[in-house]
């Protein structure tokens, strides 16, 4: 350890008692200019200064080393003469670690105050050190997680916006990432198909799901072209990514999914709902909806039961909204919006679907803190 002190009386002292234990000691004799002694990282760990307890005011040399040594965090052992009706300190360090002895003492009792000042810098170096590592390991998984979110944001679909359809999305996770996600494209002349999917739960593991579904739903989608067929191969890729998983996780083995396919010439729909929330349909020129809730249960509950596959006809102008379960449940209340959300659907039916979409999400941001990820569908059939 660097032993550092100032030219005043009762340091030179305690000085040559150091030097008789073959303590080298070194005297600053202008501290602030002598800083670049201690730029280095590791020099609270390898110094040590020595202060007067009873700083005085006037000397800048001891004010100066006093500062020194907060600004650097390195510790300091104070020494004092004892005395009758000692006053308390003027100064005590706030950033840095620091002992008191009194002088003059033996050199048992020095050697240990050394060597308590020695361990416990080590030990406030070590885990600042920890700190920086830890911070450095967190940058490295945010910007980690910022680019796995740019890849799900990109993965997206873009808007339709013809003459047959008009199709826009919403997603706004609840963290970083999201389990919920949704698929359209045009699959056959004037026919599109639609694809929501909720993963449950949160976390790392709903973000995996959800990019290796991502990836089958451009060929599924076109391939199939059947709402039921693709039920079933979802389900069935599920099943499939979790044999390997521990048995106690196997719940998180589900998914709810809408999907659908929409014929703009004969102006027909057909739907699976397969465990989400009803979607709805509104025309305007009748001022009916339609809930769109008839199906399976979720996805790893009761996978005997039939998946029912609904098909009817569509007005023209009508609009309609796809959503998963974080825009229509909320916690802690756990409260089912499902009837806001159609009340706000058709109350709102007449804005283009950018604004629709932002009306649905800021209501629901009014009721209380979004806890799950969000997913809307939103558009108009012509």
């Amino acid at each position: 350890m660097n032993i550092f002190t100032i030219d005043v009386p009762l340091c030179k002292d305690f000085g040559r008692t150091l030097k008789k234990m073959n303590k080298k000691v070194t005297f600053l004799e202008d501290p602030l200019n002598q800083s670049h002694l201690f730029k280095d990282s590791t020099a609270p760990m390898k110094s040590l200064f020595i202060l007067p307890l009873h700083i005085s005011k006037d000397s800048w040399q001891q004010t100066s080393l006093f500062a020194l040594a907060e600004s650097r965090e390195i510790p300091i052992l104070f020494i004092y003469k004892r005395t009758l009706g000692m006053e308390a300190p003027i100064y005590l360090p706030e950033n840095t670690f620091y002992e008191t002895m009194a002088v003059p003492a033996d050199s048992v009792e020095v050697r240990i105050k050394l060597i308590s000042l020695r361990n416990i810098s080590m030990q406030l170096i070590s885990a600042r050190m920890k700190g920086q590592e830890i911070e450095k390991i967190l940058q490295k998984s945010a910007l980690s997680l910022q680019i796995a979110k740019d890849i799900q944001l990109s993965g997206l679909p873009l808007s339709i916006n013809n003459e047959d359809i008009e199709v826009k999305g919403l997603s706004q996770p609840s963290s970083e990432l999201s389990g919920d996600l949704f698929y359209w494209t045009e699959v056959d002349d004037r026919i599109y198909g639609f694809i929501m999917i909720d993963v449950l739960g949160k976390g790392i593991h709903t973000a995996l799901i959800n990019l290796s579904i991502r990836t089958l739903l451009p060929d599924l989608i076109k391939r199939v072209k059947d709402p039921i067929s693709i039920t079933e191969e979802l389900d069935k890729h599920i099943r499939d990514l979790f044999k390997g998983v521990k048995r106690e996780n196997k719940n998180h083995a589900r998914i709810t999914a809408f999907i659908a396919y929409v014929n703009t010439k004969d102006r027909l729909i057909e739907y699976v709902n397969y465990g989400l929330p009803s979607a709805f349909l509104y025309s305007p020129c009748t001022n009916q909806i339609l809930n769109l809730n008839e199906g399976a249960t979720p996805s790893g509950r009761i996978p005997e039961l039939p998946i029912k596959k609904i098909v009817f006809h569509y007005e023209p102008g009508s609009r309609f909204i796809i959503y998963t379960d974080g825009l229509s449940k909320t916690i802690p209340s756990a409260n089912d919006r499902s009837d806001n959300i159609e009340r706000e659907f058709i109350e709102n039916a007449h804005l283009d679907t950018h604004d629709l979409l932002q009306e649905l999400l800021v209501s629901r941001m009014r009721h209380s803190v979004i806890n799950d990820d969000i997913c809307i569908i939103a558009g108009t059939l012509f």
